[in-house]
């Protein structure tokens, strides 16, 4: 029995407008809203492909603005951020301290935004959540394409689930124990890549230390 997938729904039901901007590669160029799919996890894996080559040609973008020399511990991609520009944070190892290395990328031609880029050592708290991610972030039981759903808990303290219709997509690579691993989450979802991926990307959101060319 085939069915249409609900998360490829929910995740382009607002993909014209977010995507307008930006080039899309062509895992995306066909209209996975409509796709039909004999399973969940092969609806899943049609959407993560298509957003990890969406965050590869923003990191690519990214590396024609910006000289970047070592292969990231993990790299998160932000393809929306508020601003309007998408964000690459790359945190990499710097003879045993790790470092964070965040770029602003346009996503076309139409956003006007500065480019920026922020280098500044983790904290301590954020590097160990990091560091524990290599080790555990490669088992089965951390899903790559995460549910676009956040959970709400009600005045009475019950709890449900939210569907996530925009597609404010936050595309992490971490280089695991395992080897590397790909993983996909709206931006508003709550689980444990959410949190780290909130962890570093809050880092970058509170220094001072962004150095940016205004021309």
């Amino acid at each position: 029995m085939t069915r249409t997938s609900l998360a490829a729904l929910g995740a382009l039901f607002l993909a014209a407008s977010a995507h307008a901007l930006e080039d899309l590669p062509d895992s995306c160029a066909s209209d996975l809203s409509s796709a039909v799919y004999t399973s969940r996890d092969e609806a899943d894996q049609a959407e993560l492909q298509c957003d990890i080559d969406r965050a590869d040609l923003l990191v690519r973008r990214a590396d024609t603005i910006f000289v970047t020399a070592k292969t990231p511990l993990m790299r998160i991609v932000d393809t929306a951020a508020p601003s309007g520009a998408a964000y690459v944070y790359d945190v990499v190892d710097a003879s045993g301290t790790m470092m964070l290395d965040a770029r602003t990328v346009p996503v076309g031609d139409d956003v006007k935004v500065p480019m920026c880029r922020l280098q500044t050592q983790l904290p301590t708290a954020v590097a160990s959540k990091v560091a524990l991610s290599l080790l555990t972030a490669g088992g089965t039981d951390v899903p790559a394409y995460g549910n676009r759903q956040k959970m709400v808990t009600n005045a009475d303290g019950s709890r449900s689930f939210e569907l996530l219709l925009s597609s404010h997509d936050v595309v992490t690579l971490i280089e695991t124990t395992n080897g590397p691993r790909h993983f996909s989450r709206h931006a508003e979802a709550t689980d444990s890549i959410a949190e780290l991926n909130r962890s570093v990307i809050g880092v970058a959101n509170f220094s001072d230390g962004w150095v940016c060319n205004t021309n």
